[in-house]
This record gives structure tokens, sequence and C-alpha cells, in this order.
């Protein structure tokens, strides 16, 4: 994948012309990039490259490279707003937007999606835009640097927001050091940890979420293993939303938590 990504070749090509020459400043570039992964540096990373339903993201060490499990998150999206055929606009609010993976294939997928991309680092920001720009989306998304939804004041979207969307920190700090160390040495930690029980965030985007959401509006986290249950009671505590439903992995973990507000609550 790295010989590849360097000759920017497909893979298949290696095979199809095994004797293609290689050029000098190529070796050299590739036994850099084979000592990093040796050092654990994540492949995504030496390529700059990740792949995220079917579609190619610009990643580097200042955002958290995507997973296959949010997809899921993407797909449950898409399904919900599907049936808003009645909606001439679907307001979606994305927390730590990151690469902007979820943020930037919803508004490809969603003709009629307006974006909140908010994330608390302007770097991932910054690699965020560059991805809306590769995919043609820059648009329909507004970019805010801040913490959960402080950054939305402003907008005039209290009670218009049709989805909140997250895959939040969810890393319990003592869980740190225990986490493989392609992941503990070089993605964001930021990215990763949230409070001693790795629930912080969830806690934070829930307390708040109703004063943003139309009533019958979607919050969908992803969360990791054996937090789903514990996630769904923070709904439950909070007193207006429905239960929440699940979706299992492919691990068959239940790693998507979907919450609807009930109608006339707020």
């Amino acid at each position: 994948m790295i010989l590849s990504h360097l000759l920017d070749y497909k893979r298949i090509d290696l095979y199809v012309y095994p004797d293609k020459p290689v050029e000098d400043t190529v070796v050299i570039r590739y036994k850099e990039a084979i000592q990093k992964r040796s050092q654990r540096v994540p492949l995504q990373y030496i390529t700059n490259h990740a792949e995220f339903m079917s579609l190619d993201f610009y990643v580097d060490e200042r955002v958290l490279i995507p997973r296959p499990e949010t997809e899921l998150l993407v797909e449950a999206v898409i399904k919900r707003a599907q049936i808003l055929t009645h909606e001439n606009e679907i307001v979606i609010v994305d927390i730590g937007v990151g690469s902007g993976n979820i943020a930037i294939t919803l508004a490809m997928k969603i003709d009629n999606a307006r974006i909140f991309a908010i994330d608390l680092s302007p770097d991932a920001l910054a690699v965020a835009k560059i991805n809306a720009q590769r995919h043609a989306v820059f648009s329909k998304i507004t970019f805010l640097c801040g913490d959960i939804f402080r950054p939305l004041e402003g907008y005039g979207i209290e009670s218009k927001v049709n989805f909140i969307v997250s895959n939040p920190p969810y890393v319990s700090s003592a869980e740190f050091d225990s986490l493989q160390e392609e992941v503990r040495n070089f993605e964001p930690y930021g990215a990763l940890i949230s409070g001693q029980d790795g629930l912080q965030m969830f806690r934070r985007i829930i307390t708040h979420a109703n004063t943003w959401l139309k009533p019958g509006g979607y919050v969908i986290f992803e969360a990791g293993e054996k937090q789903a249950r514990k996630v769904a009671r923070l709904f439950e505590d909070r007193g207006c939303f429905k239960k929440a439903d699940f979706l299992k992995d492919y691990r068959h973990i239940h790693r998507i938590v979907i919450a609807q507000m009930e109608e006339g609550r707020g």
C-alpha cells in the first residue's frame, strides 16, 4: 500500500507491471515510510489517506483516523433524513468534526442538508476544510470552532435542528494506557479521552440538546464498547427523549445510539 501510494499506482498495478523502474527519490521515501510504520505510525498518517464510505479523505496527526463503524452512524442519519420529505432544509449539527468524514459524507448524500460542523481544535477544522473542498461541499457546511453548542449562538437555529450527530471522545482516562500503540502514541488525545468514565462528552451534549433540536429531532452517537446502554440511561434521565435504539457494528457490539426527542417536549 505504501509503494502503490508513492508510485501513484493501484495495488494491482504493482503485479501487472513488476518490472517498472523505481526512481531513487521514491526509494528513499519508501524506506523512510517503512521505518515510520515499523515505529507503529498508522498507515493512514504515512499516506495521508483514509477511506470512509468509499470516499477518500486527507488525514494527518491533527485528526482521528475515520473508522468503519462510524459509517453506521452516517447511514442511520441518511435513512431518517429520507423520511423528512416535507422539510425544505435538513439542519444537522456535527459535534467533534475531526477530519470532516461525517459532515462531508452527509453533505454529499443529503441534497437539502445544511450542516454546522463544530470542533474545539482549529487544527482539526483546517483538515476538515481541506476535505470539504476536495469533495466540493464547502458551501453546504458552516465550520465553527468552539465548545459543543456555544458556537451556534447567533445563527437562529434554536429548536430547528433535525439531527445532532457526534462521534465524541469516549475512552476513559483509565483505559488510555491499554490502547493500541498506533492509537495511544499518534492519534490526538483530545479526540479520544472523555473523563474518568468515558461518558463526559455524552453527558454534556445530551444536557443541552433539547435547546437546539426540533420536536421529533434526533441525537445519534457512536459509543464505545459496553457504553451504549449507559448512554441510553443518560437520555432517560434527561426526560424529554423516547427510548433509545441501538445499532450493532460488524463485531455485534452496540455501537450507535439513536434517541428521538418527544414531540412537544423541550
